[in-house]
């Protein structure tokens, strides 16, 4: 069993908050000069250009999954991440229907734009992508585990767009793999705030910019580079998470 290296938390040019320069074929050579074994695309509630970074990366050491970020009726960003690319845009057809009907202003929010492999603009996606889907948490969550998905609860540590900033708590019902945090020292604090202490903790890099990429990583037992081991090394990680007994 092979250890990799994973940053599952990446935004390119689809993504309007993102540098221009996030493009998936910079995206694939500085995540193969920061030596990461698997990434993820995840754009704000979008998966088009994983397509083109995984073609890109066929050829590297480099493994892409296809993911999204998506935002939930209550402002909660979730990591939803898939093996292929037909189901990953499936889940996606489903979540764009449910955003609102607001038109991007690139002058304020910046362009969206969908690049393919030879950094050629394919299309601006017009609907503003911030926008929160009308979907709960709760049926997110079931939805994209229905679909085979990796679920991961973005940033908890974060004060906006996080479960806890908005809920105030993380269920302990809700079938997550896993919880990322932005530093992994502010664990501890957020313990009482977790209803399942079951749940491995995680970091990736949220990069918006090429020099953050692989900046946070978490590194996995697996396998294969594939949302299944990934699941299973996330569940092996249950017996090691913190408690905030005593």
């Amino acid at each position: 069993m092979k250890i990799f290296k994973c940053d599952l938390h990446i935004h390119s040019t689809l993504s309007p908050c993102a540098s221009l320069e996030m493009s998936p074929k910079n995206i694939v050579i500085n995540a193969q000069k920061a030596g990461l074994d698997i990434i993820a695309i995840t754009d704000h509630n979008m998966v088009e250009n994983g397509f083109y970074a995984h073609e890109l990366a066929k050829e590297t050491g480099t493994a892409v999954l296809f993911g999204m970020e998506l935002q939930t009726r209550e402002e909660i960003h979730l990591l939803i991440i898939f093996d292929n690319y037909e189901t990953a845009s499936s889940f996606h057809r489903r979540i764009y229907d449910l955003l609102p009907e607001v038109e991007n202003d690139p002058s304020y929010f910046g362009d969206q734009v969908v690049v393919d492999c030879d950094d050629n603009i394919v299309r601006f996606e017009k609907k503003l992508l911030l926008n929160s889907a009308q979907i709960s948490l709760n049926d997110a969550v079931f939805l994209a585990k229905q679909m085979g998905a990796l679920v991961i609860s973005s940033h908890i540590d974060s004060p906006n767009f996080s479960i806890i900033s908005q809920l105030g708590y993380v269920p302990e019902g809700l079938p997550l793999d896993a919880l990322e945090v932005r530093k992994r020292e502010n664990i501890p604090h957020l313990l009482p705030f977790i209803m399942n202490k079951g749940i491995p903790f995680v970091t990736f890099s949220d990069a918006h910019y090429i020099d953050d990429i692989g900046k946070r990583i978490t590194a996995l037992p697996l396998n294969e580079p594939n949302v299944e081991e990934i699941a299973k090394a996330l569940k092996a990680m249950e017996k090691t998470v913190p408690s905030n007994d005593g």
